[in-house]
């Protein structure tokens, strides 16, 4: 009895192409096992690409974001850190209409890079 075994040729990726795709699974918000079977991607080689995104000295861009508040109580001042890791803190009074243009941002800021 003959056994056939499929060898799949692997795609060579540039680090620029793991980097967002890295990104792409973060904000996906499945598991890694998942979003890789979606997407024909080996395991191993996210994980491996993961751990060396984290890394990289990769360039820190600011954007100010001109918000005015809908109340003048005396509330902190709206602070929104986004992590390395793509983690993102809110501290403060942080209203639907400011969290969704920092949201904006954030995906347009994605698209670029």
């Amino acid at each position: 009895m003959k056994t056939k075994i499929s060898a799949r040729k692997q795609r060579h990726r540039s680090a620029e192409e793991w980097r967002r795709l890295v990104s792409a699974w973060k904000v996906s918000g499945k598991t890694r096992r998942v979003w890789c079977q979606e997407q024909g991607l080996s395991v191993e080689s996210l994980r491996r690409w993961t751990k060396r995104s984290h890394g990289t000295n990769s360039t820190v861009s600011l954007v100010e974001i001109s918000h005015q508040t809908e109340s003048t109580s005396a509330t902190a001042p709206a602070c929104i850190r986004i992590t390395r890791d793509g983690d993102i803190e809110l501290a403060g009074h942080i209203g639907e209409e400011l969290l969704r243009t920092v949201l904006r941002v954030v995906r347009e800021s994605a698209c670029v890079s």
